[in-house]
């Protein structure tokens, strides 16, 4: 009889493991929405009008022929002693080993004021929902300027004809990606496409026609949207052995506080460490794989790097914004390199691709740009 193990989760860490662990193993992925797992960092194509299905990782089919069994429902609670599964429906999942990849939730904060409804981008059905909305709306704000805030309001400028205006709290948009001058150069380019950008700033309140800021500004605005970060949904892990923190605490083998139980993508968190992007869920969906296969690696986080598209305009970061900066800048491009002491430590590119070297070459000796 092969082992049984049940992923909790059908985002891309959660496919990944599925997809290695099939067929050696008996393999059951619990997935807790009415579609197929889809690529969630590009669910503002749906706002957009984009097909569901056009975000599908893969066909119906692909998973039957894979021998992995897809489960719809929510679980309800783990059983880490008799070591199941309970869902919502009643049904019970036993597993030999347990993967959690629930991924996180979206932050929403109340507001003062008479405003009702808000929105957070999520899931296809709230893109869905969103879609709705926008159709009979004239203006719209998104609180957060980051990777998925700024795409979604690219997306509604150019699609919808809604005005659209962020709210970042941060000094200036993409701080963890960007470096302010890069930030500057990519806000310009965004507000050319109809998007209007208000750094370090903070909402208050909303009223059924504007977001209020806390300096006093008020912008119009008939939908208001969080983008403003996410948080693990620590539930799960309620009436079990599993030790949480800000995540569910794993170990550099991707192993919780509970003999084979596992957690990886959104869902952990490694010495101190969450991680919130695509790459990392794939590492992870592989490593855990591995180790459950039997392999004896540590799961070992690569460098952070994004290579995306917001609003049709190239952007691209790849390790530290540590050392130096040697920058070059074009009439609507900039390149900026990061040297500390003759090594390249980071590099980040707007309004321009950047070339398929840069990534090998973080962490290495510089020998100048022509190199890249």
């Amino acid at each position: 009889m092969q082992d049984r193990v049940v992923i909790i989760g059908a985002g891309i860490a959660g496919v990944r493991a599925a997809e290695m662990l099939s067929p050696s193993f008996d393999v059951t992925l619990i997935n807790n929405e009415p579609y197929l797992p889809y690529y969630r960092m590009r669910i503002e194509e749906v706002v957009s009008g984009s097909s569901p299905e056009s975000l599908f990782m893969h066909p119906a089919k692909w998973y039957e022929d894979k021998g992995i069994r897809m489960v719809s429902g929510a679980v309800l609670r783990i059983d880490d002693e008799a070591r199941a599964v309970y869902l919502s429906d009643g049904a019970s999942l036993p597993f030999d080993s347990l993967v959690i990849a629930t991924g996180s939730k979206a932050n929403v904060f109340p507001l003062e004021g008479s405003r009702k409804e808000y929105f957070s981008l999520r899931t296809i059905e709230d893109a869905v929902r969103i879609r709705e909305v926008l159709a009979s709306s004239s203006s719209a704000t998104i609180i957060g300027g980051g990777l998925l805030g700024l795409e979604l309001a690219a997306s509604i400028a150019s699609h919808s004809g809604v005005s659209v205006s962020v709210v970042e709290t941060a000094p200036y948009i993409l701080p963890r990606q960007l470096d302010g001058e890069s930030a500057a150069l990519l806000e310009s380019l965004l507000k050319d496409k109809g998007v209007s950008v208000i750094t370090g700033a903070k909402a208050k309140g909303a009223d059924e026609s504007s977001l209020f800021l806390e300096d006093g500004r008020s912008i119009p605005s008939s939908v208001i949207i969080f983008s403003a970060g996410v948080h693990t949904d620590l539930s799960i892990a309620d009436g079990t052995r599993i030790k949480t923190g800000r995540g569910i605490i794993v170990d550099s083998f991707l192993r919780t506080s509970v003999p084979g139980i596992y957690a990886i993508g959104d869902a952990a968190e490694l010495d101190g460490r969450l991680f919130g992007l695509a790459m990392h869920a794939r590492e992870m969906g592989s490593a855990v794989a591995s180790l459950i296969m039997g392999g004896s690696a540590p799961y070992i986080p690569s460098s952070p790097s994004s290579m995306l598209k917001v609003g049709g305009l190239d952007v691209a970061s790849f390790g530290e914004m540590k050392g130096d900066p040697i920058v070059r800048e074009g009439e609507r491009s900039r390149r900026t390199l990061f040297v500390e002491d003759g090594i390249l430590k980071g590099a980040v590119f707007v309004g321009e691709k950047a070339p398929a070297s840069v990534k090998a070459m973080i962490g290495k000796p510089y020998g100048g740009e022509d190199g890249i």
